[in-house]
């Protein structure tokens, strides 16, 4: 894989955050990223060969939060799943399809609150755009309540084209449809003075929200990170777990150096 990405003149890394760069925890907000993932980060965003996006489910204010002794103005950020973009020291920008879906988005958030307000493991987490539902903490008996009463409720939404309803590992978010992880990629490279040499994207992630990113990217190399390695992922590279992707990268940094 080394061999073959040393032929392209320009690399498009885009990177998963939770699960990929940095472990799960039971608060959010504990995930932060290692002194070590920020220096490769750096070491990547030096190559001139390199442009790096980190995409997110995490809200655009969220994902800098975690780098805020980070110079966040070197890369790109996509947070919200693609409904927020930042290129590099550029303004956030927000996708205009949003806005007619938020009194929905609202709506549904109030009727889950109302259904598991007597499960206080139950974490909702406001993006703004859109808001997620965590329950790692959860034991087992409110787990089973979510899934006999919450996902029964959440059906009738999952019917509505406007409404996008994602089930991933211990959270579920309700966020408008339409945009997508895997959009970032024509994004990002739409923008980029670099898109008419010859180049490759990298896409890396855990979730089944990065299954959007690996099937945009046909062609390219696509890296799914867990043990878990079912034949419905799109993915044809698999990394076992954060450690090794932080030997993967530390791999591409070093592609071009003689031994």
């Amino acid at each position: 894989m080394i061999n073959r990405i040393k032929t392209f003149e320009n690399i498009f890394l885009f990177l998963d955050y939770d699960g990929t760069l940095s472990g799960f925890r039971r608060e959010p907000g504990a995930a932060r990223p290692s002194k070590r993932i920020k220096k490769i980060i750096s070491a990547l965003a030096d190559d001139p060969d390199m442009t790096i996006t980190i995409v997110s489910g995490r809200s655009m204010d969220d994902l800098l939060g975690l780098f805020n002794d980070f110079d966040t103005s070197r890369i790109n950020w996509s947070g919200v799943h693609g409904l927020q973009m930042k290129f590099g020291s550029n303004a956030m920008i927000q996708s205009e399809k949003i806005s007619s879906v938020l009194p929905k988005i609202f709506k549904i958030k109030k009727e889950l609150s109302g259904i598991v307000n007597k499960y206080p493991c139950y974490i909702f987490e406001d993006k703004g755009v859109s808001f997620a539902l965590h329950y790692r903490k959860c034991p087992k008996g409110a787990i089973m309540f979510f899934d006999s009463i919450i996902k029964d409720h959440l059906k009738k939404y999952e019917q509505d084209k406007s409404v996008e309803v994602l089930h991933m590992k211990k959270v579920i978010e309700v966020k408008p449809a339409g945009i997508n992880k895997g959009d970032t990629i024509e994004t990002v490279r739409g923008r980029s003075v670099k898109d008419n040499f010859s180049s490759i994207n990298i896409c890396i992630g855990d979730d089944i929200t990065d299954e959007y990113l690996f099937r945009a990217n046909p062609g390219g190399i696509n890296i799914k990170v867990g043990k878990e390695k079912s034949r419905k992922v799109a993915a044809e590279y698999f990394l076992n777990g954060i450690s090794e992707v932080y030997w993967f990268l530390d791999k591409i940094l070093k592609r071009n150096r003689k031994p």
